[in-house]
């Protein structure tokens, strides 16, 4: 009692008087620790201690390592006293703040002298943090001069050059305001010789309540892939169930933009994909001889259920960024409970069982939350002694992933390459470009073996792509002058590729693009087949870019494929040079050695294996991971099975047709009569 009197003491006018209104329904909890009763310690896994050198209130700044040990929403957390009595605390989770969007009364736009001034009326006489502009343009970049007004004429500059821009899904078009409030804002773009842009309307965004610091958080780069047009970072956290606020990226390119997006792996009916849970842009500008502007953060309000973020830098036609580390930071939560006396306390976790309780004190967490408490830092995460979770909820835990799957005969497959796996445990690997075009569009074809036995996987195909620069080679039509015509050669057949990028140097021309193929039918004859077709024009205007995507749908049957547009009465356009992007394709495994592990595909009439391990794929995805790789060559065992197994179907029917004509021919010859003896 002598505690919470101190605990009132500590509290404002305000907050005490609160306080003390809530006394009565509080007091049973505080007197009667054990009123929870039937906690058995021995049921949660984990246990920390928390040193407590005076009585009344408690902050306990909780560690990585405690979320990590806890549920998701740290459900399970609870407290004892030195008496071995279940103890009641608040988890203190302040609000986030969320910004409030309003439409100005009136938006005006003129365009005059090179620049365009937007004047808005704001029609509140809220704190205004920041506008944000709307335009439908898809690639620009200016300079704004921000500028408040009470009265429409007498105006305070706020900052000038300041950026506004969009390229490659990176974007800025909001302006601070500094919590000013003001009748008029107007923004002043610089068109800087360019088209004006057309802009066609603005919100403000109020002030809002502001949020706790966050906390620092550890985080690293394990793994880092360049991809086509795309950076992949993978990080590893030091806890699971960590409410993540802030995720920074310290690139030190002097100039830059980039859209970023953080994402984590997911298991949907089977099938993995990537959930998207926070994105935005950073940059490193300068324009209109102001200094250089750096934003190089991306909010995040997201809890992970594992250790694992996928950080995803798009560079568009940008060379990747020179990042070597990153920065992550939670949202404030701490937990709040009574000391009634100085001792050690006891911090329980790990209990999957356990709900989340429901203690009175809830109801002060805005008083609690501004009260003087001691800070107390939990000790290292141990195991509980004599540990034993409850059996009769029949909560097993997880079945491991399964190494071996059925036996198979390979007699069907002709293809057969070797894996070079660095260290046992989960693999991750990515077919080349050989294997996509030859194994089945949907690659149910695919199996890996070991021993004679299939190994389960779980098939990966997430939304990044390879870039592969193609042979192109100009092949002039005689009969079509004014076309330009392209043979291009892709490294195999069936490659199943999702675009061409074309980069060309000519700036100013305006055409129409056709890819296709040439095919024969039964009789012989050639036909073509258009695989994608699109307009292309570009202008001399700064910014414009260089380069034009061609989306192809349908699956091309040839390693030759043609490219070509009708010029008119205009030179040929320079084709700088010309990539296929296709996509990644990932089989994700799990391992006990090394050695004799091989991929089988090439079997037309395959269906797609059915493994139990997509019961367990969700833990199967989220593992840490070793990068495993195809042999350059094929394997020439063929298991005592069917020596032809490597070859393709053609090519045995034509070699045994070849063996059954050179053994008529012996037969013949020794069947006809002899020539008499000279």
């Amino acid at each position: 009692m002598k505690s919470l009197l101190r605990l009132c003491r500590n509290l404002n006018p305000t907050a005490r008087s609160r306080f003390a209104g809530g006394l009565s329904a509080i007091l049973p909890l505080i007197v009667v620790t054990g009123a929870c009763g039937a906690l058995v310690p021995t049921e949660w896994q984990h246990r920390q201690t928390l040193g407590v050198t005076s009585p009344g209130l408690v902050r306990v700044d909780l560690p990585a390592a405690s979320f990590d040990a806890a549920g998701p929403q740290q459900e399970d957390f609870r407290l004892i006293d030195p008496t071995g009595k279940e103890l009641a605390f608040l988890l203190d989770r302040p609000p986030a703040s969320v910004p409030r969007l309003v439409r100005p009364e009136s938006f005006d736009v003129k365009v005059e002298d090179g620049l365009t001034r937007l004047t808005l009326t704001t029609g509140t006489k809220s704190a205004l943090a920041s506008v944000t502009l709307e335009t439908p343009h898809p690639f620009f970049l200016r300079a704004a001069t921000v500028e408040v007004s009470d009265d429409n004429t007498n105006w305070t500059r706020l900052d000038q050059g300041v950026p506004l821009f969009r390229q490659w899904g990176a974007e800025k078009l909001e302006l601070p305001l500094n919590g000013r409030t003001a009748a008029y804002v107007r923004v002043t773009v610089a068109d800087q010789r360019a088209t004006p842009l057309p802009f066609t309307g603005a919100s403000l965004n109020l002030n809002a309540d502001p949020a706790p610091a966050p906390v620092p958080v550890g985080a690293q780069i394990t793994r880092r892939e360049e991809f086509a047009g795309e950076t992949v970072l993978t990080l590893a956290l030091d806890g699971r169930h960590v409410p993540l606020a802030v995720l920074e990226l310290p690139a030190t390119d002097s100039l830059f933009m980039r859209h970023v997006t953080v994402t984590v792996r997911e298991v949907n009916g089977g099938v993995s994909s990537e959930l998207t849970v926070g994105s935005g842009t950073i940059y490193r500008v300068e324009l209109d001889r102001s200094p250089t502007r750096t934003q190089l953060e991306v909010p995040l309000n997201f809890t992970p259920l594992t250790r694992e973020l996928l950080v995803h830098i798009h560079n568009g036609d940008s060379p990747p960024l020179s990042l070597d580390h990153v920065q992550l930071q939670r949202r404030a939560l701490n937990l709040l409970f009574n000391a009634p006396a100085a001792g050690s306390y006891t911090l329980l976790s790990g209990n999957p069982q356990a709900a989340a309780p429901r203690y009175d004190l809830a109801a002060f967490a805005g008083e609690l939350r501004h009260a003087s408490a001691t800070a107390v830092i939990p000790g290292s995460l141990e195991d509980t002694p004599g540990y034993q979770p409850r059996e009769s909820l029949g909560t097993a835990p997880l079945p491991d992933v399964p190494l071996t799957g059925a036996p198979l005969d390979v007699k069907d497959w002709n293809r057969r390459r070797a894996l070079e796996l660095s260290k046992a445990g989960v693999q991750e690997l990515e077919l080349d470009a050989a294997a996509l075009a030859q194994a089945q569009a949907d690659f149910g074809d695919l199996r890996v073996l070991h021993n004679g036995n299939q190994i389960p996987y779980v098939l990966e195909q997430p939304a990044l792509a390879r870039a592969l620069s193609l042979t192109k080679v100009a092949v002039p039509d005689p009969k079509r002058p004014s076309t330009s015509v392209w043979q291009l050669h892709l490294p195999y057949a069936g490659l199943p590729f999702r675009r061409i990028v074309l980069t060309t140097a000519t700036p100013l021309f305006q055409r129409h693009v056709r890819l296709f193929e040439k095919l024969s039918n039964s009789n012989g004859l050639t036909y073509e087949v258009t695989l994608a077709s699109v307009d292309w024009s570009r202008t001399p205007e700064p910014g414009v870019p260089d380069t034009k995507i061609l989306d192809v749908t349908d699956r091309a049957r040839t390693a030759t494929l043609w490219l070509e547009t009708d010029n008119g009465d205009n030179p040929a356009i320079a084709l700088s040079s010309v990539q296929v992007v296709f996509p990644v394709v990932r089989l994700i495994f799990k391992t006990a050695e090394t050695d004799g592990y091989t991929l089988a595909y090439g079997n037309a009439s395959a269906n797609s294996p059915r493994y139990d391990l997509s019961l367990v794929a969700q833990k199967l995805l989220t593992s840490p991971r070793n990068v495993a790789r195809l042999s350059a060559a094929e394997a020439v065992s063929s298991g005592g099975k069917n020596p032809f197994a490597a070859l393709s179907g053609g090519y045995v029917f034509w070699a045994a047709l070849g063996l059954v004509v050179i053994v008529l021919l012996v037969v013949v010859a020794k069947l006809l009569p002899k020539p008499p003896a000279a």
